[in-house]
């Protein structure tokens, strides 16, 4: 036979141990750490710059600094960019970050109506092979660079094929001009030139 005696002990042991256990975490949680600073000095943050870009693809912060290392993480930004958009098809934030560049409106154009059509593009990759070194002059910089294309194909609803390049296109002498807008903070594609 079990003795009820020794289950209330046990009991009440259990429930003093759990008191205690929630007292001294509740103590633990009110108490200043010790270990970290009472004061913070302001850091330097991205926080404050305005969205630039798509809200779910917007230019990174290590691209827009006023610098030689900005303006080339904002080139191969550009060339993501020009990837994500292919693959949608939406041309508008090409349009958004070229609002002046021909050739990123011609190509914005061409995303757009695609998807107006129905019609999507299948491949086309664009991969920056080698980028030299900027011509920076304050807020201008020019970029010539290598790239290689993947094949690609314009195809409607049904898969049928509308326009093809099937094949690679591995050296593209390739340009970029940018300027720094100061209002956003970024950078902006004056002119654009793929192969």
């Amino acid at each position: 036979m079990r003795n009820p005696g020794r289950r209330t002990r046990l009991a009440a042991a259990a429930l003093t141990l759990a008191t205690a256990l929630l007292s001294a975490c509740a103590a633990e949680a009110e108490a200043p750490s010790e270990s970290l600073p009472t004061t913070s000095a302001p850091a330097t943050t991205t926080a404050a710059l305005p969205v630039v870009g798509p809200p779910d693809f917007p230019v990174p912060p290590e691209a827009r600094t006023q610098d030689a290392a900005g303006a080339e993480a904002f080139l191969r930004y550009w060339i993501d960019l020009l990837n994500r958009q292919r693959a949608i098809p939406a041309g508008q934030p090409l349009r958004d970050l070229g609002p002046d560049c021909d050739e990123c409106r011609r190509i914005a154009n061409n995303y757009d109506e695609a998807a107006a059509a129905g019609n999507r593009y299948v491949g086309g990759e664009v991969t920056i092979t080698a980028v030299a070194q900027p011509a920076l002059n304050g807020a201008v910089t020019q970029y010539s660079f290598s790239a290689r294309r993947e094949p690609v194909t314009l195809v409607d609803s049904s898969g049928n094929v509308l326009e093809a390049q099937p094949d690679a296109a591995p050296q593209l002498s390739s340009g970029l001009y940018l300027e720094w807008d100061e209002g956003t903070r970024s950078w902006r594609v004056t002119s654009f030139q793929l192969g």
